[in-house]
């Protein structure tokens, strides 16, 4: 996992989703159940966004 100055967290290259997910909610004080449900809920479709976009750009980066 990335953190960055401001404390934004981001997968690092080639890291799982799930990977991720399990290294946030560890870095974290403990969580709820709900809590961890709802991490998930957010960071799934932003992180296979992410992926989406980035093999797109590795499309056009190869033509």
């Amino acid at each position: 996992m990335i953190t960055d100055p401001d404390g934004w967290c981001s997968p690092t290259a080639g890291q799982d989703v799930e990977a991720f997910i399990a290294e946030f909610v560890a870095s974290r004080p403990p969580l709820t159940g709900a809590e961890i449900t709802e991490l998930r809920t957010v960071f799934r479709p932003a992180l296979a966004d992410a992926q989406r976009r980035k093999g797109a750009e590795a499309s056009t980066d190869a033509a």
